[in-house]
């Protein structure tokens, strides 16, 4: 579990420095076949248009990362989400935001693995809408 949340990390790095952003999200699912799938966030400046309007803050989710992964999951399965900070390259909170906990339930996701920092990870019960935190032994 702890090494799919580091391989979440790994991919929200980005292998540019055009990013700036001040930190990174990279997500890891694995469907109920065992095929991993993979994602990091989009680029938010993508998702308006230029008559932006309130309906398009909608499709947030569909630019973070656990939005991009669900989009090749199959129902049910496991996330495993970590957002890393750009300062210094440490885990940070990742819990996924109301949006997309709500296209985890729709998917029926058994539970999402977070980042909460370098010492902690969070669990989150879709089915229980229930967060469990966890200190790395």
């Amino acid at each position: 579990m702890l090494s799919l949340i580091k391989l979440a990390g790994k991919i929200a790095v980005p292998v540019s420095d055009d990013d700036r952003r001040s930190f990174w999200l990279g997500c890891v699912g694995i469907r109920n076949d065992g095929v991993m799938v993979s994602s990091r966030n989009g680029n938010i400046r993508n998702m308006f248009s230029k008559n932006t309007v309130n309906v398009e803050s909608d499709k947030s989710c569909e630019y973070h990362a656990e939005g991009r992964a669900l989009r090749k999951m199959d129902k049910g399965g496991i996330l495993y989400v970590a957002r890393i900070s750009r300062k210094d390259g440490s885990f940070v909170m990742s819990r996924p935001c109301p949006l997309c906990q709500a296209k985890i339930k729709a998917k029926k996701i058994e539970k999402v693995y977070y980042s909460i920092n370098n010492r902690q990870y969070g669990v989150y019960y879709p089915s229980k809408d229930l967060d469990k935190v966890f200190t790395y032994s």
